[in-house]
């Protein structure tokens, strides 16, 4: 049990973006990271849950399918959310207005997260609001076809195939609907277009006589008299189809044996033909009526979802308010990462990644080079330059290997309880340079001190005066 906690606390702190080996130098501040490292496991452990109710329940996807991708999901959130921890300083000076785009990051990421939790919470309201919804459009679909090209054309057909039924029952007794006879129909077409050609052609005998923008030149010339001629010709022909139509509905509403004869005869001509345009109508709104039911039946998305989550929420404020406060409560739980990295003040453990990110400078500085070159100069041979050269560190020298941080030694505390500075124990100088430096010669001058000196027999040495 031991060892898994600790396995857990190693986790949380991971998780907390914390550098181990600088928290081991002040155990006091385990807890605080493992509390920010906690935020960001539940955040990211919600972020799984949500995914897997938004792709189970909204997409209908397979529910081994759906926990794969929750988790790569959670994993993305986890990461995310430990960068956004990672990089907010406690004793940055100026880590309110650092972390403004943070904050919108995780808002963002709360509102995405917390939308499939409060659906699934409120599933089954959404349900039966969801099948009220289906139902309102079907009898809106059903209204339109009814009042469509679809739905009249039905009507007309329907009601055109039973007159003919029951004029052929009846034996011819009853009369057929004059506008529904295939013969008057024909006749009623021919009139129509022919009367088109005769405004047509009038038209263009008035603009002759009298002038128009297509007729520069007015007047009763042989364009006039070629417009009228066509023109009396299609009166002629509108007079003659008219008179047939009124002597074919004379006919069908004759109550002879003759009369009954031809009723009877047109209804069983035109019946078969009525029918099948029927049953093609009758198919063709089946269709579009199959094809709406489908896409009916299967609009359960996230979307419809929330648009009944919506429809449900403006109809109740129990409702709505406690939908309010469930996604705040989840929205919140979502920031909470990024909340407490900014309500942390700062401690120990930032004074101790200051120095040690100041040693791992100093590291860089050496390992490249840094401080040897600004120690560089031009020695001259004999000179004192000579002598810095050789107690000097070299750039091509390898440093003995340094303590870690969480090791290296504090200076022993003398009797009143003061410390000594800690030599600078960087290098280690070899026997050559020892070498070197014994046997450098020496340039300075010996001189016997005069009159007047305090030690007799003494030798004073003096420096060089060039």
């Amino acid at each position: 049990m031991r060892r898994f906690l600790a396995g857990l606390s190693a986790v949380l702190i991971a998780l907390s973006g914390a550098r181990p080996e600088v928290l081991r130098t002040c155990p006091t501040e385990r807890a605080k990271f493992e509390g920010i490292g906690g935020a960001v496991l539940t955040t990211s452990v919600l972020a799984v849950v949500s995914m897997t109710f938004a792709l189970s329940s909204a997409l209908s996807v397979n529910i081994v399918l759906a926990v794969l991708a929750a988790l790569l999901w959670g994993l993305a959130i986890l990461s995310l959310d430990r960068w956004l921890v990672s990089t907010i300083r406690a004793d940055a000076p100026n880590r309110w207005k650092m972390a403004v785009p943070r904050i919108l990051i995780a808002f963002v990421l709360g509102l995405v997260i917390s939308t499939p939790l409060v659906l699934q919470v409120f599933k089954a309201e959404i349900d039966t609001q969801i099948v009220e919804m289906k139902q309102e459009r079907a009898d809106l679909f059903a209204r339109q076809q009814k009042q469509g090209e679809v739905g009249k054309g039905v009507d007309e057909l329907r009601k055109e195939v039973a007159d003919l039924q029951r004029v052929i029952s009846s034996g011819g007794d009853v009369p057929l609907d004059i506008e529904q006879d295939p013969k008057i129909k024909a006749l009623s077409a021919q009139r129509a277009d022919a009367r088109k050609q005769m405004d047509k052609h009038y038209n263009e005998l008035q603009c002759q006589l009298y002038g128009g923008a297509n007729c520069p030149k007015k007047g009763d010339g042989p364009l006039a008299q070629e417009s009228r001629k066509a023109y009396e010709k299609d009166k002629k022909l509108v007079d003659l189809l008219t008179r047939q139509i009124e002597d074919r509905k004379d006919e069908l509403n004759s109550s002879g044996e003759q009369a009954k004869a031809t009723r009877l005869a047109a209804a069983k001509e035109a019946l078969p033909k009525a029918q099948s345009q029927l049953d093609t109508a009758v198919e063709q709104q089946g269709r579009i009526q199959q094809s709406f039911d489908e896409d009916n039946l299967a609009t359960d998305g996230l979307l419809t979802r929330l648009r009944a989550l919506n429809e449900l929420t403006g109809k109740d404020f129990t409702l709505s308010m406690a939908r309010l406060l469930l996604f705040l409560l989840f929205l919140l739980i979502e920031c909470l990462p990024v909340a407490v990295k900014l309500m942390q003040r700062p401690g120990i453990y930032e004074k101790a990644l200051t120095l040690a990110e100041r040693r791992d400078l100093d590291g860089m500085r050496d390992e490249f080079g840094v401080r040897s070159a600004s120690r560089a100069r031009s020695a001259a041979p004999g000179g004192s330059d000579s002598v810095w050269g050789i107690w000097s560190p070299r750039e091509d020298e390898p440093r003995r290997p340094t303590a870690r941080f969480e090791e290296e030694a504090r200076p022993p505390e003398g009797p009143n309880g003061t410390r000594a500075d800690p030599a600078d124990s960087g290098y280690a100088y070899g026997s050559l340079e020892d070498e070197a430096l014994r046997g450098m010669a020496d340039t300075r001058t010996l001189r016997m001190p005069g009159p007047g000196a305090e030690r007799s027999g003494g030798v004073e040495l003096l420096p060089d005066e060039d």
